[in-house]
């Protein structure tokens, strides 16, 4: 049978990865802002449109990037969490374990308290770990649906990037296409990390 432990370390260490992956592509995304902020403004009067939707870019790039750092932080501490929370089943696994083979001692009952405590140190982190699987599995779902704005963001861009004539038309198309290809991207490395998320329930 495979350990739970390594099986839970691999999995936060593939959730970092990806959030990893996730961060990267949102540094490019602002920089995609900045390059369409340029292009708006050479354009004129008629990119006037488009120029508050690159304020929305980076706003999307900021929150993917910082979403990504929460992310990681909850993940490392979950991880702690579940090394304590390892030992502590470890340990009930053990009591249980020795109450069987010395069920007829006359003093197995001296072990009695030491169990009450170890049993309730491990609700509580049982409690505490299944909090912090909610807390990242709510982060996740979060960044997930903000990215659902940048669909609606590509569309409007590209109707903007219509109004500013053929000069421009181009390279503001191809920001609205970037915006979209980089969410898709990072929707997918947070898809992935949900299930892997899942694994640890």
């Amino acid at each position: 049978m495979s350990d739970p432990t390594t099986n839970y370390f691999v999995s936060v260490a593939e959730i970092a990865a990806k959030l990893d992956q996730a961060t990267h592509i949102a540094q490019q995304l602002s920089l995609t802002a900045s390059n369409a902020r340029a292009v708006a403004l050479r354009a004129g009067e008629r990119a006037a449109g488009f120029r508050p939707l690159t304020d929305f870019i980076d706003r999307l790039a900021e929150i993917t990037i910082s979403s990504s750092k929460k992310i990681n932080l909850l993940a490392s501490t979950l991880s702690r969490t579940s090394a304590d929370k390892v030992r502590a089943d470890n340990a009930i696994e053990h009591f249980h374990d020795v109450y069987v083979r010395a069920k007829d001692s006359p003093f197995i009952h001296s072990l009695d308290a030491q169990f009450d405590l170890c049993e309730a140190a491990q609700q509580k982190l049982n409690t505490k770990y299944r909090r912090q699987i909610d807390q990242l599995s709510d982060e996740l779902s979060m960044l997930s649906n903000e990215l659902r704005n940048a669909v609606i963001l590509a569309t409007l861009s590209r109707v903007e990037a219509s109004q500013a004539g053929v000069q421009y038309q181009e390279a503001l198309i191809n920001v609205a296409n970037n915006v979209e290809g980089a969410a898709g991207k990072i929707k997918n490395h947070i898809h992935y990390s949900q299930q892997m998320v899942s694994t640890l329930e």
